[in-house]
């Protein structure tokens, strides 16, 4: 089983549950925004939506540096997901970030980039 929820600041606008074995998605959407949730306007994401969406979140592959981001990272191979759950899908651009379940993360404490 797979949990998160996509937060935007402090504010969850989505909750995710995926079962990996039936490949079951589940998403509730708590925002009308369609770009503050995971899947945009895709309300019934499929496994591949779901296994693609810590990728648009991380760095790209091809990034010229990826392997030293991956060392800093305490990683030896690049899995989207393993780089979400250590960056909580963090970018500059955005202030939309990743909460896996079980985590104790708050967003001004532990997410923000910037104001």
């Amino acid at each position: 089983m797979l949990a998160f929820k996509y937060m935007w600041k402090n504010e969850c606008t989505a909750e995710v549950t995926a079962n990996i074995h039936t490949k079951k998605v589940t998403v509730i959407n708590h925002s009308e925004d369609w770009l503050l949730r995971p899947f945009g306007n895709n309300e019934s994401p499929t496994i591949g939506d779901l296994f693609a969406f810590p990728e648009s979140r991380c760095f790209p592959r091809a990034r010229d540096n990826c392997r030293q981001l991956l060392d800093d990272l305490g990683l030896t191979a690049y899995d989207p997901l393993d780089i979400c759950k250590i960056t909580h899908g963090r970018q500059w651009d955005d202030y939309n970030w990743i909460q896996f379940d079980g985590e104790d993360v708050e967003y001004e404490r532990d997410v923000k980039l910037r104001d």
